[in-house]
């Protein structure tokens, strides 16, 4: 399968689709109750039972103040904990804030995680880099570096990605981003780190709704909207309920298609999720979950030039359609000395995209225009039972073992107008009639993979001395795969002499993963620790069209980094300040890369070694101004290459940046709330610095180096209908340029940069019940 270096072209020519699911409306997040530290935490909070993961949410959200900065129970090492517990680099955006700054995908909140970086393409393609650890700001060629995951389930399956989850956060109790690799307890594909969505569910103690209505305009460009809507029913009061969410968004276009017409790019979003918690004693759950989305964009939104006009020319639209569909059946039992958490989980992607190939092939197949059209499916079945200590005692332990299978099939065409009588014309139509399906495709194929990850993981944390813990844990997978492609009619002909030519390979790999971590904490306000992680991803077979001028390896072994860091946690002046600060130096190993061939193609190989090395601080500050409240991100990142690398078409020189990892990242958000006023008025002002880096490892363009200022003004009142909650904003103020996603392939008829969305105004009407 062919694998052109654009946003939408990843490694085996990624393709489509899964179930279709009803349209519009969304809810309003509850947050997880705070809990103070060294506090029993109740057997069900916020859904979860007690040992049931929820990742540290710092207090560092200014959304969860009240008066002071609160210790929160966390579940970054998959099991309930004071923030001051947990020796890892975690960041979690509850619900309430992430309403607080009009937050609904990606490119509104990644910015608040400190060493996070959001490469913005396409609605479903668009990847997150963590740390540096990256050789492409797009889709990689085989299993990315960042994992993503729903309630623990992994949504990045074994392999090549088909589409990149991006989860509408209406009625998400919060967003969890975990730093640094994560394979010991999360699995394979968090070299960078991790991203888990904890949505609300079903609360079986009272009757809930919730709606919101957005309109949004881009001043020049279009006008978009958003329906959002939940409600949650006690179906037996304490014992079973049910929670339902629909929403609806429609983003503005703004990109002019000269070929086609003006705010071509206009996308949608639609989404669905259910919940469904039974309790039918204090010690037993069973909870079901289902979420639906699906992102359409009607013309892919790249622009062909740096400049900020945000203009393409293409003979036709090129549209894209990514969904995700999830089924999650959950059962937890505490006993008296553990509790037993078993879950399993169906997923479903896919991905359909159009795509204009007349600049890519001009004239060489007639003339005509061309058209390439992909079409895939993937379907994952995930496994996980887990068993994690109970109670405060001195040596605390977890065990679990996980099976995750995938099933992918991608088919794609690629056709020209008039291509058969062009054929005719060079070999006959005896000939040409093989070569061609129908009369103007000449290019068929299909791709199967299959992976699995086998893996039995545990953890330990033993208390030597008083507030000196060691955590040591381990993960020991198998990892294998098969991939098989079949190419027929013209291009097997003209590349391997035959009508029909197959490949076919398989790789397996046994291994096991440390960690250890060191964690002081001399008082409740304080805490230090030092943590040893490693990281893995599966290979994957390269399956690009063959050209002997560029030979290219038949595919990547799996690579591995080892991440030392050390990190504090200090919330100082009576919980008026919390500061954490981190140091991390990361080697990455056998690296593999995206690399670009010399006839615009990429294709991945193991390339050697490189380092990513920086620091991070995340800084909240509840000023002596009553109602004034400062939050600051900060990164500074160095990744680079080691040595030089050989590719097929010239030489990547030694100490190279590595792509997506801009070296300074920053992120103010100032909000004041006037106090002992009606409608409790708030004015947000967020503003956002993302340095340049490379959209592509070995590549001149640069993307990044911009600044961003939004500005938000809200207000609340309550009537005997429920609360009201009003929201007039703009984002991007300055109407700032810069190029979020992109690489240079080559030639001006086919480079694509994907720019930063000009000035947008909007207004939003809350209500919760």
């Amino acid at each position: 399968m062919t694998s052109l270096c654009s946003g939408r072209m990843s490694a085996l020519r990624l393709a489509l689709m899964t179930a279709v699911f009803a349209p519009p409306v969304s809810v309003v997040a509850q947050d997880l109750p705070p809990v103070a530290h060294g506090s029993k935490t109740p057997s069900k909070a916020s859904g979860h039972p007690a040992t049931v993961p929820v990742p540290h949410r710092p207090a560092t959200d200014p959304a969860d103040v009240q008066g002071g900065l609160e210790t929160i129970t966390v579940s970054a090492e998959r099991r309930r904990q004071s923030t001051h517990d947990v020796a890892n680099s975690v960041t979690v955006l509850s619900g309430q804030f992430l309403q607080k700054i009009g937050a609904q995908s990606y490119a509104d909140y990644i910015s608040q995680v400190p060493g996070a970086t959001f490469n913005q393409s396409l609605p479903g393609l668009s990847t997150i880099t963590f740390r540096g650890i990256a050789t492409t700001a797009g889709l990689d060629q085989g299993q990315g570096t960042t994992g993503y995951f729903l309630n623990d389930i992994p949504l990045a399956e074994p392999g090549f990605a088909i589409a990149v989850p991006d989860i509408d956060t209406f009625d998400v109790a919060r967003v969890e981003a975990l730093r640094g690799p994560q394979s010991t307890l999360f699995g394979s594909a968090t070299l960078g780190g991790a991203i888990d969505y904890i949505p609300n569910q079903a609360d079986s103690s009272k009757i809930d709704a919730a709606a919101q209505s957005s309109i949004v305009g881009m001043p020049g460009h279009e006008v978009g909207y958003a329906e959002k809507g939940m409600f949650n029913i006690p179906i037996i009061k304490g014992k079973l309920a049910v929670r339902g969410v629909l929403d609806y968004r429609q983003d503005p276009g703004y990109i002019t298609n000269r070929g086609i017409g003006t705010n071509t790019n206009t996308s949608y979003t639609r989404n669905a999720r259910v919940s469904v918690v039974w309790t039918p004693t204090d010690v037993d759950k069973l909870a079901y979950t289902y979420l639906a989305q699906s992102s359409d964009i009607s013309d892919d939104p790249y622009s062909l030039t740096v400049l900020p006009d945000y203009q393409k020319e293409r003979k036709v639209e090129e549209p894209l359609r990514t969904q995700v569909q999830m089924h999650e059946l959950r059962y937890d039992h505490d006993f008296s000395f553990a509790t037993l958490s078993a879950m399993g989980a169906f997923l479903r992607k896919g991905k359909n995209a159009t795509t204009d190939y007349t600049p890519y092939y001009k004239t060489a197949m007639g003339g005509g225009n061309t058209t390439l059209n992909e079409t895939g499916d993937s379907k994952s079945m995930y496994y996980e039972v887990r068993l994690a200590s109970r109670g405060h005692s001195r040596f605390s332990w977890l065990l679990g073992a996980a099976y995750y299978e995938t099933w992918k099939r991608i088919e794609d065409n690629i056709s020209t107008a008039g291509v058969s009588s062009y054929l005719s014309g060079l070999y006959g139509s005896s000939v040409a009639s093989s070569l061609t399906q129908g009369a103007d495709t000449w290019y068929w194929g299909t791709g199967n993979y299959d992976g699995t990850e086998k893996s039995i993981f545990g953890e330990f944390s033993y208390t030597l001395l008083k507030g000196l813990t060691l955590t040591g844990g381990a993960r020991v997978f198998n990892a294998a795969e098969t991939a098989s492609t079949d190419t027929p009619g013209y291009s097997a002909y003209v590349h391997y002499g035959t009508l029909l030519h197959h490949t076919s390979s398989s790789t397996s790999q046994t291994s096991a993963l440390p960690k250890v971590a060191l964690r002081y904490e001399p008082n409740k306000a304080m805490m230090f620790y030092f943590l040893f992680s490693e990281g893995y991803r599966f290979g994957t077979p390269n399956s690009v069209i063959y050209n002997p001028t560029y030979p290219t390896p038949m595919g990547t072994k799996s690579d591995s980094l080892m991440n030392y860091e050390v990190g504090a946690r200090l919330n100082l002046f009576h919980h008026h300040l919390l500061l954490e600060p981190t140091l991390y130096w990361i080697d990455w190993s056998n690296m593999q890369a995206r690399l670009l061939r010399g006839d615009g193609l990429t294709y991945g190989a193991n390339v050697g070694s490189a380092v990513s090395r920086g620091a991070e601080l995340s800084a909240t500050w509840i000023t002596p101004i009553d109602g004034l409240t400062l939050k600051v991100n900060g990164t500074y990142d160095d990744a680079h290459t080691n040595q030089s690398i050989k590719t097929s078409s010239g030489l990547i020189a030694g100490g190279s940046q590595l792509a997506s990892s801009p070296k300074w990242q920053f992120s103010e958000i100032m909000t004041y709330t006037v106090p002992n006023m009606a409608m409790e008025p708030t004015f947000a002002v967020i503003h956002h610095y993302r340095g340049s880096a490379p959209g592509l490892l070995g590549n001149s363009l640069m993307t990044g180096n911009y600044n961003t200022v939004d500005l938000r003004v809200s207000g609340t009142f309550h009537t005997q209908q429920g609360q009201f909650g009003l929201s007039l904003y703009v984002n991007n103020v300055g109407n700032s340029h810069g190029i979020t996603m992109g690489y240079n392939n080559g030639s001006d008829l086919v480079n694509q940069y994907y720019l930063l969305p000009p000035r947008l105004v909007g207004f939003t009407l809350n209500w919760h019940l």
